[in-house]
């Protein structure tokens, strides 16, 4: 075999190693800490965890409107302060009875951080349809579940919609470990349009990377291809409230079907994840909060679409190959 030929096999082969690397950012200084990113035909709709607005992108990325979901009278100065901020930390669509709706909901850390809000698209008028969603007595719930939050608080960071399932991911903290909470899409359905009770959920446990002995935490959900995509970061928080020094962000999966095996803390389902990284390699310092997924050109790769909060009252948008086993 000629050198040649060596470095073209080498090249190939490189190409095809699992990885997560950045291939565009976009940068929004007057969208405050993107949590959640959400794509319709449209474009994209983007939210916030400290602003009472859903931002609407065309397909290119550009911002085009913004609708208001809650009362600003907290947005004065441009975030909301953290004590009263609702924390909406994930954004997905869904149908129901032939029409399109947006979902978005708290962490629930919080007393202020229990409120859900259901948005009917497309949006038509300069304000948008919301319905508020009391999630008081699930998160009250959950939190007193000691298989969900161990000692700490709950922080649901993840969330989407598959045909018969909806998924809600928590957020590992200390001792606690990443978490899958799963509902079947009917009683969730009947829980958000009839207001009957909904059934608790299937808990499936789930071990991700660490860095810098730190492990690494949910921070945002997508289904497609039998996969649950997740973005996830590394943070060296002391709870569920305050915001520590980001160390790193992950893109990864787990197929759906190995939850079901991964009903113990003892026996986690092991996540296939990779670090975001430049074109160089370099660790993106970055908190990536939640994504969007879509098939690459070949088998094994994606194009994911993510948002970054940077904890200064800005956002960004990137644009990632995501190149998987």
């Amino acid at each position: 075999m000629t050198d040649k030929k060596k470095r073209v096999d080498a090249t190939e082969m490189e190409s095809t190693k699992p990885s997560a690397t950045i291939t565009a950012k976009h940068f929004y200084k007057d969208i405050p800490s993107g949590s959640g990113i959400e794509a319709t035909s449209e474009g994209f709709y983007i939210i916030g965890d400290d602003t009472p607005f859903l931002y609407q992108l065309d397909k290119n990325y550009n911002q085009v409107a913004k609708y208001e979901l809650f009362d600003t009278a907290d947005f004065k100065k441009g975030r909301i302060p953290k004590p009263l901020k609702p924390d909406l930390e994930s954004l997905t669509t869904f149908k129901y009875k032939n029409k399109s709706y947006l979902f978005t909901l708290g962490s629930g850390s919080s007393e202020v951080r229990n409120k859900a809000y259901l948005v009917e698209l497309p949006i038509v008028a300069e304000k948008a349809v919301v319905k508020v969603i009391d999630l008081k007595e699930l998160f009250n719930t959950l939190q007193k579940n000691k298989s969900v939050v161990g000692e700490e608080l709950l922080n649901i960071e993840g969330l989407d919609f598959s045909e018969d399932k909806v998924y809600l991911l928590q957020r590992a903290l200390n001792k606690a470990g990443n978490l899958v909470l799963t509902f079947e899409l009917s009683d969730f359905n009947s829980f958000l349009f009839e207001g009957k009770p909904l059934p608790a959920p299937a808990l499936y446990f789930a071990k991700l990377p660490s860095l810098q002995g730190y492990q690494a935490g949910f921070s945002g959900a997508y289904v497609l291809d039998e996969k649950l995509f997740f973005t996830a970061s590394v943070e060296s928080a002391p709870d569920a409230i305050q915001d520590g020094e980001v160390l790193g962000s992950y893109v990864g999966y787990i197929p759906l079907a190995d939850l079901p095996k991964a009903t113990s803390q003892d026996k986690p389902v092991i996540a296939k994840a990779e670090k975001i990284t430049d074109k160089k390699g370099g660790t993106y310092i970055g908190k990536v909060e939640s994504l969007v997924v879509e098939k690459g050109v070949k088998p094994g790769k994606y194009k994911v679409i993510a948002i970054s909060d940077d904890d200064k009252g800005h956002s960004e948008i990137l644009e990632v190959e995501f190149i998987v086993e």
